[in-house]
C-alpha cells in the first residue's frame, strides 16, 4: 500500500481529498449528533425553571388566600411539569449521576413535603419548604446548563480536532505538491528552456517512483539520446565541413595549378614552382616528376623533378634508379595525354601513411592538369610553327610577287643595255634604258621599304581597332585622300594571326589606293553580321578593271594575291567590285575562330 502510494501522485492526492471529505464529514456528523442529543436539554431547563416560578405561584396564591380550585391547578400543572417528557428525556439519556439524584431529591422533596403542605393548605409551612425546593431547583438547572455545555465542549473538541487535522492534512499536501509537483515541474520548464538555448548537457535532479519521477528519468534519457545525437551531428558536420575544407582547398589548389600552368611556361622551372606549391598545400607530401620525352623517340636520359632547386638527371629509361627515389615507397601516377605517354607522378608522404581518397585523386589531377599541359605547350609549339610557315611562304611570294620580279625587270633591262651597247646605238637610246633601269631601282626601293613596313607589323595592347586607326592616319598623310572609319567593337577578342591578317589586307587595299586608284575619299568598315565579319575598303578612284585575275601585269597586281591567300587562311573569301559611278570595293568576310563551328539558326 504505502509502495503504491509512494509511485502514485494522483494515489496521494485522492488520499489527501478522501482524508479531507471523511473529517469534514465527521466533523458534521458529530455536530449532528451533538445538536441531536442537545436538543432536549433547552426544553428540560425551561421546564425545571417553569417549576420553580409555579412553585413561587403557588406560594404567592396560598400567601394571597386563592380558591381551592386555582391551588389544585396550579399544583397539578406544577407535576405535570416535574412528570413532563423533555425531563425524563434527558434523564433517561444517560444523565449525569447528580444530575439524576438532584431530580429524585425534588421528586422526594415535593410528594413529601410540599405536596402534603399544600393539601392541608398550610402556607406557612409550604412557604417555609418552597426555598430548600427552589434552591434544589436552581441546582438541578445547574446541572443540566453544565451537561448542557459539556455537549457542546465535546463539540468543539471534535470540530477543533478535525480542523487541525484537516490544516495538517492540507499543509502535508501543500508540502508533497512543491516538493513532487512543483518543483519538478520547475526543473522540466528549466531543462526545456534550456534545451531551447542548445544547452543539451541540461539534466532533471528529481528523483521518485511516482509519475513526475518517471517523467523525469524519460526526460533526462531522452535528453542523454538527444545529446548523443548532437554529439554525433556536431562530429559529423565537423567531419563534412572538415571534407568541404579539403575539397575547397583542392578546388582551390587546382585551380592555383591550372592558372600556374596557364599563366607560366610548361618548362622545368615552371614545373618545380608549382609541385613545390602543391606539396606546401599537402603539409608531408613529397612529389618527384619524371618526363621521358616522347614515346615514339624516348629520351636517352630522363629528368626528375622535386620540386625544390635540384633535380636530377636519371638513368636510361627508368627514373627510380635516381638516388632519392631509394627505399621508398612511392604511389606512381602516368602523366599522359590523349594516349600519349609523357612520364609519371610519384608521391610519398615522410610520414609513411598511404594516401587517402581525395589526396589520390588530388594527386591525379594534378598529373592529369601537368599531362594537359605539356600537350598544350606542344600543341602551341606546332601552331607557332604552322603559323611561321604559313607567314613565311606568304613573305615568300611577296619577295618573289613584288621584289622579285623588280629585279627580274631590272635584270632584262641590263641585258638589253649591254646588246645596244655591243650594236653601237646612240646615247640617247642608251639614256632611256637607263631611265628605266632607274625607275626600276626606285619601284624595287619602294616595294622593299613596304615590305620591310609590313613584316615589322605589330598588334599592340591597345587592339585592331586603334591599330586600324593608325593604319588609316599613316597613308591618309602619304595619299591626300580622307578615310572614313566605321568600326564595331567587338564582344571577343580575335586571335592574333586574324588580327595580323585583317590589318594586312588592309594596308594592302590602302596601299592600292595610294598607288593606283588617285581617290579623294576611301571607306572603311569592319562589321559584324551575325556570326561574320566582314571588313570592306572602298575608294571613290577610277575604278579596278574587271579582268584583273587574268591580266598579264602581275607586277601591278600581285598584291590582289596576297590578299586572297590571307582571307583564304581566315577560311574566308575576298571579293572585289566595281563602285558606281566610279571606284573600287574590296570586301572580305570570314567566320572567326572565336565562334567555332556555325550553329543551326546562326546569321550568315
Amino acid at each position: 500500500m504505502i509502495r503504491w502510494l509512494r509511485s502514485s501522485l494522483p494515489a496521494r492526492a485522492g488520499l489527501a481529498v478522501i482524508l479531507i471529505a471523511v473529517l469534514a464529514l465527521a466533523s458534521s456528523l458529530s455536530a449532528g449528533l451533538i445538536a441531536w442529543f442537545s436538543q432536549g436539554d433547552a426544553a428540560a431547563i425551561n421546564t425545571a425553571g417553569s417549576v420553580r416560578m409555579e412553585t413561587y405561584h403557588l406560594s404567592w396564591k396560598l400567601a394571597a388566600g386563592a380558591s381551592a380550585e386555582d391551588i389544585q391547578r396550579i399544583r397539578q400543572s406544577l407535576q405535570q411539569r416535574l412528570d413532563s417528557q423533555s425531563l425524563r428525556a434527558v434523564l433517561e439519556d444517560g444523565a449525569d449521576p447528580d444530575l439524576l439524584g438532584s431530580y429524585r431529591q425534588i421528586q422526594q422533596r415535593w410528594n413529601d413535603q410540599l405536596q402534603p403542605a399544600l393539601e392541608r393548605h398550610d402556607a406557612a409551612a409550604f412557604q417555609a419548604l418552597a426555598l430548600p425546593f427552589v434552591e434544589q431547583l436552581n441546582q438541578f438547572v445547574s446541572l443540566l446548563q453544565r451537561q448542557s455545555e459539556h455537549k457542546q465542549t465535546w463539540q468543539q473538541l471534535i470540530q477543533g480536532a478535525a480542523l487541525f487535522t484537516t490544516l495538517f492534512v492540507l499543509l502535508l499536501g501543500l508540502y508533497e505538491l512543491q516538493y513532487s509537483v512543483v518543483t519538478p515541474l520547475q526543473e522540466l520548464v528549466e531543462a526545456t528552456q534550456g534545451f531551447r538555448r542548445g544547452e543539451f548537457q541540461v539534466r532533471v535532479n528529481h528523483q521518485s517512483q511516482d509519475e513526475l519521477g518517471q517523467l523525469a528519468t524519460s526526460f533526462n534519457a531522452m535528453a542523454e539520446t538527444i545529446e548523443q545525437s548532437h554529439r554525433t551531428l556536431e562530429t559529423l558536420v565537423r567531419q563534412k565541413t572538415h571534407n568541404l575544407q579539403q575539397a575547397n582547398a583542392a578546388l582551390e589548389l587546382l585551380y592555383q595549378s591550372s592558372r600556374s600552368l596557364a599563366t607560366r611556361l610548361a618548362n622545368a622551372e615552371g614545373l618545380d614552382e608549382l609541385i613545390r606549391r602543391f606539396q606546401q598545400r599537402l603539409p608531408g607530401l613529397r612529389l618527384s616528376l619524371c618526363l621521358q620525352g616522347q614515346l615514339q623517340a624516348p629520351a636517352q636520359q630522363l629528368i626528375a623533378l622535386h620540386g625544390a632547386s635540384s633535380r636530377d638527371v636519371c638513368a636510361v629509361s627508368d627514373c627510380a634508379t635516381c638516388q632519392r627515389h631509394q627505399q621508398i615507397s612511392r604511389q606512381r601516377f602516368s602523366i599522359s595525354n590523349q594516349g600519349s605517354e609523357l612520364g609519371e607522378l610519384k608521391a610519398h608522404f615522410l610520414d609513411g601513411h598511404a594516401p587517402q581518397a581525395w589526396e589520390t585523386e588530388l594527386i591525379q589531377a594534378l598529373a592529369n592538369l601537368i599531362g594537359t599541359s605539356l600537350s598544350l605547350k606542344r600543341q602551341r609549339e606546332q601552331d607557332h610553327r604552322l603559323l611561321l610557315f604559313e607567314e613565311r611562304a606568304i613573305i615568300a611570294r611577296e619577295l618573289h610577287d613584288s621584289l622579285a620580279q623588280a629585279l627580274s625587270y631590272m635584270k632584262l633591262q641590263v641585258s638589253r643595255m649591254q646588246t645596244l651597247m655591243r650594236r653601237g646605238e646612240p646615247v640617247s637610246t642608251l639614256e632611256n634604258v637607263t631611265a628605266e633601269l632607274r625607275e626600276g631601282v626606285n619601284n624595287a626601293y619602294r616595294q622593299l621599304r613596304e615590305l620591310l613596313t609590313t613584316f615589322r607589323l605589330q598588334i599592340h595592347d591597345a587592339g585592331l581597332v586603334r591599330e586600324l586607326e593608325a593604319t588609316t592616319e599613316e597613308f591618309s598623310r602619304r595619299g591626300d585622300f580622307q578615310v572614313h572609319l566605321q568600326l564595331d567593337s567587338l564582344a571577343f577578342e580575335l586571335s592574333a594571326s586574324e588580327q595580323i591578317h585583317l590589318l594586312q589586307i588592309t594596308r594592302e587595299a590602302l596601299s592600292n589606293c595610294l598607288r593606283h586608284a588617285h581617290a579623294e575619299n576611301v571607306w572603311l568598315q569592319l562589321r559584324q553580321h551575325g556570326e561574320t565579319l566582314r571588313l570592306s575598303i572602298e575608294d571613290d578612284g577610277r575604278g579596278f578593271s574587271s579582268d584583273h585575275d587574268n591580266s598579264g601585269n602581275q607586277r601591278e597586281h600581285h598584291g590582289l594575291n596576297i590578299m586572297d591567300e590571307r582571307a583564304r587562311s581566315l577560311h574566308g573569301q575576298l571579293q572585289i567590285f566595281s563602285r558606281t559611278p566610279q571606284g573600287t570595293l574590296v570586301q572580305m568576310e570570314f567566320r572567326p575562330e572565336f565562334l567555332g563551328v556555325p550553329t543551326e539558326g546562326s546569321a550568315a
